[in-house]
């Protein structure tokens, strides 16, 4: 014991004299602490002992104390050590699980004085520091161990793709940090040509910025001011937060636009937009956004007010537009909601005041969807109100819609579903059509059990289908009540044959099917038809067709590489429709990596002509140039359908009458869309819209060219000119990227 003791003390010795007179080691020194470094090797000696260890050149010091939470590597170029610093001019780095300090000039302090415990680190010149997965550099660093916080002197970090930087930057322990006469920019120079400047910044969690006394400058001239500022620098980028925009078009004149986003905060964002045409005066918008971070809320409103001349009508009026989306599920996602609502003070509203950054997936409509979903039934409840007095819609008051779950039964194993639909229906015209059209409104109650059942003979496969379907209209135009019945089956047949090639697997789909719709028990005009739901004639149809795929065997995709699918319905002897076989269809598409044609055509046997015949053609040639190409035709006697496969109104009525109503609509349009980069940093969109051969209307053509590139890191530039039947728009957008 006493020899230990004893040998311990002569190491002390050498060590002392070695450390204070001369450097440790010729390498990079690498000290890995435990619990931190020691006060002071003597107390280093007396409870664990010393550790040396010599490899030629190479030399290890390793330092433990009883274990600590945190390990501590410390590693130093050529360091000097005195009095309990370490201090290097060479370079080194010293990290731990928080926090990694690299710089040129280090001096690294762990002693007692007074019994009180100093442990800390000073930095400077090339400083990088690392801090709760955060990035800075500066000019110079003070950070304390114990307390978990430091300072960083003309400092710079980097939050995508924002720069924010300041005189001093103050790191907490829980990761955030306060930056005082502070600048952020999207710009990597020092000499920024924007910045936010702000006397006070402070940034919790990482992203939320909050500032106070906020400039806003230009090549360092002062541009507005703000009392404060708070955004969300995760999110801030979810829509263009800078845009600035000038165009120019025969009606308006110049107009100059700017759109800012004011405040974000957490999941919330806030923005603002003022424009001012020289021959209509000005405009501006309040919009705000929220996403949280779960994704089951998505909440946005663009709310507008402009003064504008309505076409034909000379006087200046306040033109405005309010319009919102809100959508939600539930955590166990059994229930859902969609909302939108848009009011605007005249028709011509939507299209007048129409920019990119400005629309809301309304299709200009003010309704509500609420779905929930048990284990047994399925319910919607779907509402939608007229807003806007010029439009006329069917208003639901709303519509509440059941299904049950399927049921089997047993020995037939025959699929049983039931659907319930209750309605208060209302159809509001517009105000210019109101005194001339029946007022429409009443309840309507819906029931329509449903069993189907797959079969299979061998390779042939059968879906019979039958529903029978009651409604009860309580208005009618006989001012009365009256039940409808009527039932609709179908089946399709079809097999499937297979055939492999060397490069390609050929499969062919021959198919053949029934459905029909029998003779309902009240006819079309004892009853108001709110929709294509209200419409039921008897009809007996039959669809034959085949479909071939090919497969690529040597680029194995989902999609099949080519389809051709040949049919035509045959409808049995009606009186409305004069063939057996009015039309037949072939839809066609070819698919490659970097191409695709897409064609749907119909043939008019009745009328001896083309039907429609739409044709799309896309290729990317590279990564700096595509294109596509669309042609459309229709005919007279090509109908305006929701459903294509609806042919109740086609045996409803003649095909003579249908020609001369709104549902006929002939037209040959051809749309282009082409894209090249004409340098790095220069791209260009080209569009075209050609139409002609339209019932009353001249041909027409319109075209737009947008060039777009990239400046100062995150600004991009777009120059426009469009080119419209309604005249001819010059603009210049300057505007902050979506990151």
């Amino acid at each position: 014991m006493k020899k230990t003791f004893l040998l311990s003390l002569i190491l002390l010795f050498q060590v002392s004299i070695f450390a204070a007179h001369t450097p440790l080691s010729d390498e990079p020194l690498m000290y890995e602490f435990k619990k931190g470094f020691l006060s002071s090797v003597t107390k280093n000696v007396v409870k664990q002992g010393l550790k040396l260890s010599k490899k030629g050149k190479d030399e290890e010091e390793i330092y433990e104390d009883t274990p600590r939470k945190k390990e501590l590597l410390v590693d130093l170029r050529n360091p000097s050590y005195r009095n309990g610093i370490l201090v290097t001019h060479e370079g080194g780095v010293i990290q731990n699980e928080d926090i990694r300090i690299q710089a040129e000039t280090i001096q690294y302090i762990n002693k007692t004085e007074d019994g009180k415990v100093i442990h800390k680190i000073e930095a400077e010149k090339n400083l990088m520091v690392q801090y709760k997965n955060r990035i800075y550099v500066g000019e110079e660093l003070e950070y304390d161990f114990i307390k978990g916080t430091g300072t960083i002197y003309n400092g710079k970090t980097y939050a995508a793709p924002w720069y924010i930087g300041g005189d001093v930057i103050h790191l907490k322990s829980d990761g955030s940090y306060k930056v005082k006469n502070v600048y952020i920019t999207t710009c990597e120079n020092n000499n920024a040509a924007w910045d936010i400047h702000a006397h006070r910044v402070k940034v919790i969690k990482r992203d939320l910025l909050s500032a106070s006394h906020v400039r806003f400058r230009l090549f360092k001239i002062p541009a507005f001011w703000l009392p404060s500022f708070n955004i969300n620098l995760k999110k801030f980028f979810a829509a263009p937060i800078f845009r600035y925009k000038v165009n120019w078009d025969k009606a308006s004149g110049v107009r100059g636009s700017i759109r800012y986003q004011l405040y974000s905060w957490r999941d919330f964002a806030f923005f603002g937009r003022l424009d001012y045409r020289v021959k209509l005066g000005w405009g501006g918008a309040i919009e705000t956004e929220y996403y949280p971070d779960h994704e089951r809320i998505k909440f946005e409103t663009k709310n507008y007010l402009a003064s504008d001349i309505i076409p034909n009508v000379p006087k200046k009026k306040h033109r405005y537009r309010v319009q919102g989306l809100y959508t939600y599920e539930s955590e166990s996602k059994k229930t859902t909601a969609d909302i939108t609502w848009d009011k605007y003070s005249d028709i011509n509203m939507p299209n007048d005041f129409k920019t990119d950054d400005f629309e809301i997936d309304t299709a200009k409509r003010t309704e509500m969807f609420l779905r929930h979903e048990e284990k047994n039934i399925l319910s919607l409840l779907h509402s939608r109100v007229r807003v806007n007095t010029f439009d006329t819609i069917k208003q639901d008051l709303p519509t509440l819609f059941l299904t049950s779950r399927p049921l089997v039964i047993p020995r037939a194993k025959v699929f049983f579903q039931n659907d319930i639909k209750l309605s208060y229906l209302d159809y509001a015209y517009s105000h210019d059509l109101a005194l001339h059209l029946p007022d429409l409104h009443g309840w309507r109650c819906e029931i329509a059990p449903t069993f189907y059942r797959p079969i299979h003979f061998g390779k042939i496969y059968l879906n019979p289908f039958l529903q029978a379907k009651g409604i009860f209209y309580g208005h009618t135009p006989q001012e009365k009540p009256i039940f409808l019945g009527t039932l609709h089956y179908q089946c399709i047949a079809f097999t499937k044959l297979i055939k492999n090639f060397k490069r390609y697997t050929h499969t062919i789909l021959p198919y053949f099917g029934v459905e029909g719709w029998a003779r309902p028990t009240k006819s079309i005009d004892e009853h108001f038809i709110y929709s294509i739901e209200d419409g039921f004639r008897q009809i007996n149809m039959v669809k034959l067709g085949v479909k071939n795929q090919l497969y690529s065997l040597r680029k194995k995709r989902a999609i099949p590489s080519f389809v051709a699918d040949l049919y035509a319905n045959a409808f049995l002897p009606d009186y409305e429709i004069k063939n057996v076989i009015p039309k037949m269809y072939l839809d066609l598409e070819w698919n490659l990596l970097n191409a695709f044609i897409h064609s749907r055509n119909a043939y008019n046997f009745a009328r001896e002509r083309i039907d429609y015949s739409n044709l799309r053609l896309g290729v990317t040639i590279s990564e700096d140039a595509a294109f596509a190409f669309e042609f459309r035709h229709r005919s007279r006697f090509d109908w305006r359908k929701a459903n294509h496969e609806n042919f109740i109104v086609d045996v409803a009525r003649d095909d003579e009458a249908l020609a001369d109503s709104p549902l006929s609509d002939r037209r040959n349009t051809f749309l282009t869309h082409v894209f090249f980069r004409l340098t790095p940093f220069w791209s260009c969109h080209f569009e075209t819209h050609n139409g002609w051969n339209r019932s009353g209307e001249p041909p027409y053509t319109e075209f737009k060219i947008d060039l777009y590139t990239t400046v100062s890191t995150s600004w991009r530039i777009k120059l426009s000119y469009q080119h419209t039947q309604r005249g001819d728009r010059v603009s210049a957008d300057y505007y902050l990227l979506k990151i």
